[in-house]
């Protein structure tokens, strides 16, 4: 329990790793695969209850890492095709009043981290963690034609978790399939658009990185080597 609020965590890791070309979830940080380290950081006091989203081929091998060998108190769920959908799966499975989600392949959240965004999601009922960006973010047509940029006092860069009344998701996600919702975006915005209800962006940290290429490890093995050092 947080504030009086049961809070579930769902944890999605149902993606096939495309891009990066093969599955980073499986990568080892420090002897630990990426996979265990972001789920062992929601074994927190503040949680009540962790769902990890998977692609149903992987169940075998998920469960052996995180709860035959880790020991880790988390369902597994199957997912879908689409990011949203598996977290959808996820939240059919929580029983909670507020809902973390929170990308799998984000290892460096901590606890620091989860009680800042769900302090804002408890306050405004919707909440997600970010940075304000410090590079020039371009607006492309199709053509990969230049139409605008966006204003870098205005823009930041989203991280999870994210965290929201349960009922926003729920609203959300059925709103969604109902519009069967094709474009990429994450919960937050979901909930901005067949909700209405405003998103908090509250500050997260740089070294709550996505690992999505390969040079995302080496920038990974950094955030380690200072962790060792501190």
């Amino acid at each position: 329990m947080y504030k009086s609020h049961r809070v579930s965590a769902i944890i999605t890791c149902a993606g096939r790793g495309v891009r990066f070309g093969s599955n980073k979830l499986l990568v080892r940080i420090n002897g630990v695969t990426v996979l265990e380290k972001t789920v062992r950081e929601f074994i927190h006091p503040a949680v009540d209850e962790v769902v990890v989203t998977i692609a149903a081929e992987n169940r075998e091998e998920y469960e052996h890492i995180l709860i035959k060998k880790a020991g880790l108190p988390v369902t597994l769920v199957d997912g879908g095709e689409e990011r949203f959908i598996s977290a959808m799966l996820g939240l059919e499975a929580t029983t909670g009043s507020m809902i973390m989600v929170h990308d799998g392949v984000r290892p460096f959240v901590n606890g620091e981290l989860i009680t800042r965004a769900l302090d804002a999601g408890v306050e405004h009922g919707a909440a997600m963690l970010g940075t304000p960006t410090v590079v020039q973010l371009k607006l492309v047509d199709d053509a990969e034609f230049i139409t605008g940029s966006l204003d870098r006092s205005h823009s930041w860069l989203g991280q999870t978790p994210q965290v929201f009344q349960r009922e926003l998701l729920q609203k959300a996600y059925a709103g969604a399939i109902a519009d069967r919702y094709a474009r990429i975006s994450d919960d937050a915005d979901l909930v901005a658009e067949y909700t209405g209800h405003k998103v908090k962006i509250v500050r997260g940290e740089d070294y709550n990185i996505k690992i999505t290429t390969r040079t995302d490890l080496l920038i990974a093995d950094q955030i380690m080597a200072q962790a060792d050092l501190a």
